[in-house]
């Protein structure tokens, strides 16, 4: 899928795809390419508009916080060794 930041309904089509993600990917362009800012802000307008989009954003959020919380508790009960370890291991 081919994306094109200056048209809503290509930002719409695609935000659909993975949601939670490009919702964030869409905040991030928005604070380094204020010029993005019209058609991204016009392509939230339409995602407002329809309540099955919401709804599946808000999921998806739900899900996102269920999956931070589930990681920060692991993170809690493993030690600091063992969490710089992981650190490392995925930063290789």
């Amino acid at each position: 899928m081919l994306l094109n930041l200056n048209d809503p309904d290509s930002i719409v089509a695609w935000w659909t795809v993975l949601l939670d993600r490009h919702d964030a990917y869409l905040s991030h362009q928005v604070r380094v390419s204020p010029e993005l800012a019209p058609a991204i802000n016009e392509a939230r307008r339409r995602i407002a508009a329809y309540p099955e989009l919401t709804r599946t954003l808000e999921l998806s959020n739900a899900r996102r916080l269920q999956h931070e919380a589930a990681m920060a508790s692991q993170n809690d009960s493993h030690s600091s060794l063992q969490l710089r370890r992981q650190e490392l291991a995925t930063a290789a």
